[in-house]
Order: C-alpha cells, then structure tokens, then sequence
C-alpha cells in the first residue's frame, strides 16, 4: 500500500505533465518554461524543478505519457473484435480519429508540437520512434486481419495519411470531414469485399 504522501508526489508529477500538455496545445513548445508550467498546474516554480530538473526532462515526460496513452487507445481498439469485417475495421479506425480529435483537441495539438519539437531537441526523437513503431504494429495487425498484402507498409501510409488529415482538421476543422476526407482515405487501404 503506497503512503498518502507518495500519492501526493505522483499526482503533482501528473498535474505537471498534464499542464505542461495543456500549455504546448495552446502556446507551443515555445511558452515551456518551468514557471509557466508551474503556473498553469497552479503551483510553485520550485516544485516543478523538484520533479522535473530539466525542461527536456519534462517534454520526454509528457511526450512519453501521452504517446503511451495513444498506444493503450489504439491497442485496446483493436482487441475489442479482432475477427471484425472490413466495414467494421474502417469504421473503427474512423471513429478512433474522430473520437480523439472531439475527446481531447489538446492532447492533438499537442502531439504534433512534440513532432516540431523532436526536430529541435534530438534527445526526445526515441520516445517519438517507440510511438510510430508501436503504432504502425497496430494498424498492420488490423490491416493483416483485413487481407492487406503488406500489412507493415500499408500501415506506414495509412498513418502518415491519418497523421495529416488529423492534422489538416485540428486547423482547419470542416463538418464533413469524416465523410468526405477520412472514411475514403482509410477506405483506400482495405481489400473490397
């Protein structure tokens, strides 16, 4: 049984990561300091050291938990009904796409700062590449299930395809987007049946 207080640390440690998300999504990478992390988790500069030293430290934090839930999401997703058909494994990645992007904009935003950011900060490129590789492993098991002839490099297109269109609706939000932009192009990748 962990302590109270030992429950106080880690939930100081997820207000930070989760502020530090909030604050990427809506300022960028830019705006990170510990101060205004610290600010917008509504606590003090020094606790936000204590836990986080150093601001790659806390970017690789916060890219690290945010891509391992994305991970849990999509691998989840995919266990539900693994012998679906291939209407149903479209219709789950579409909903997939556009249930993150209604659920939590931030976190979308977000993801694609830590993309930027990986170009400036090298270090963080190896929590970024774990994501992608775990990632087109889930997306090749649906599209293996679906009869795909190359499950491993159609899973790289149709993710870099998503990343894009997810991207595209993220700033430029159109109200047709499921119909007429992503349910054709994930369409695209699956055997007619």
């Amino acid at each position: 049984m962990r302590e109270p207080r030992m429950d106080r640390g880690i939930a100081r440690r997820e207000s930070l990561l989760d502020a530090a998300t909030r604050l990427l999504a809506r300022e960028g990478a830019r705006a990170l300091t510990h101060r205004a992390i610290a600010a917008e988790a509504g606590t003090t500069h020094g606790i936000a050291r204590y836990y986080f030293g150093t601001l790659d430290q806390l970017l690789d934090e916060a890219l690290r938990r945010l891509a391992t839930r994305q991970i849990e999401e999509v691998r989840a997703l995919f266990h539900q009904v693994p012998d679906a058909d291939v209407p149903q494994r479209i219709t789950r990645i579409v909903e997939y796409v556009t249930g993150s992007l209604a659920r939590d904009r931030d976190s979308g935003i977000a993801r694609y700062e830590f993309f930027l950011e990986v170009a400036r900060r090298p270090q963080l490129r190896a929590t970024l590449d774990a994501w992608g590789i775990a990632q087109r492993a889930a997306f090749a098991g649906e599209l293996r299930g679906a009869g795909s002839p190359d499950p491993e490099a159609d899973a790289a297109d149709l993710l870099t395809i998503i990343n894009g269109l997810h991207l595209e609706q993220l700033a430029l939000p159109a109200d047709d987007f499921e119909t007429t932009r992503l349910r054709p192009a994930v369409a695209r990748f699956f055997p007619k049946g």
